[in-house]
């Protein structure tokens, strides 16, 4: 992923196009997908909130409660809010 390309505010992703987004991790949690558990990563920015989810893993070194977070991949929905499927991600030097 490019450190160039800006990101979007987390609003103003477009559903099934590319996106690159920042922000900070709000919550982690495991949760079922298919026979495989998930890692869901609830990502936010002052404009809104993203999951970020990490089929058949169950967590991921470094990942934290207030981790600053880029990630990029395809935007889809989950339960009705934007979602990206095993985004590529940068962690982020932190405040």
């Amino acid at each position: 992923m490019s450190p160039t390309v800006e990101a979007t505010p987390i609003s103003a992703v477009t559903w099934r196009a590319n996106a690159v987004v920042e922000g900070r991790i709000r919550s982690v949690r495991i949760r079922p997908w298919g026979e495989s558990p998930t890692l869901e990563v609830t990502l936010v920015d002052d404009t809104g909130g993203i999951a970020l989810l990490f089929l058949a893993r169950q967590r991921i070194a470094g990942f934290r409660l207030g981790l600053r977070l880029r990630a990029e991949g395809t935007v889809g929905s989950l339960d009705s809010r934007p979602a990206i499927i095993n985004p590529r991600y940068t962690i982020l030097p932190g405040d």
